[in-house]
């Protein structure tokens, strides 16, 4: 159902998904869509989770293993690697979805604090992000969390991904290139 309901949010965005065009999709009664989620925000905010996380598991993603190899990293050209290619994933699953929750913020309460949740949590892996790169070697020396942050958020930022995608013309995997060589001209040595 989840599943369903990402592909109809990010094809019919939020005033164009109904939880009967989900249960249509998913093979399923309404019923059972609301049964489960009660409301479409609520169905909203799993699918936001889902497409974020690539699962209906409940671990948060500081708990997720791709976070911990990250961390583990031996040097900032590793963890930037695993970071974009992370990103690329991610985006690749959640990027309709949060225009979807991102236009429809403004007309649903319930939303609108789903939004600024994921912002807080985009803020969240900004900062983290940074304190991970500033730990390893191989960055450039004198890169602060000042200089890291506007380029982090360029590169964890859904607009980016859709928009280099999308209207750019780079595939996914191309998109992870760029971001590789982005994260090379801002971050490493030189």
């Amino acid at each position: 159902m989840l599943a369903a309901a990402a592909r109809e949010f990010a094809t019919a965005g939020w005033s164009g998904t109904t939880l009967a065009s989900v249960a249509l999709r998913a093979g399923v009664s309404p019923k059972t869509v609301e049964a489960l989620f009660g409301t479409k925000a609520a169905l909203l905010a799993a699918v936001v989770d889902y497409t974020i996380r690539g699962d209906a598991g409940k671990k948060p993603m500081p708990q997720r293993q791709a976070i911990a190899d990250m961390e583990a990293a031996p040097d900032a050209v590793t963890m930037l690697s695993l970071h974009a290619a992370h990103l690329r994933r991610v985006n690749g699953r959640s990027a309709a979805i949060a225009a979807a929750v991102e236009h429809a913020a403004h007309a649903d309460p319930a939303v609108a604090r789903l939004w600024r949740q994921m912002n807080n949590n985009r803020s969240y892996a900004v900062t983290w992000a940074c304190a991970v790169l500033l730990s390893k070697p191989g960055r450039r020396p004198s890169l602060t969390e000042v200089d890291a942050r506007p380029a982090f958020w360029v590169a964890i930022d859904w607009g980016t991904y859709r928009t280099l995608t999308r209207y750019g013309g780079l595939s996914p995997r191309r998109f992870e290139q760029w971001l590789l060589d982005f994260y090379e001209r801002q971050f490493l040595e030189r």
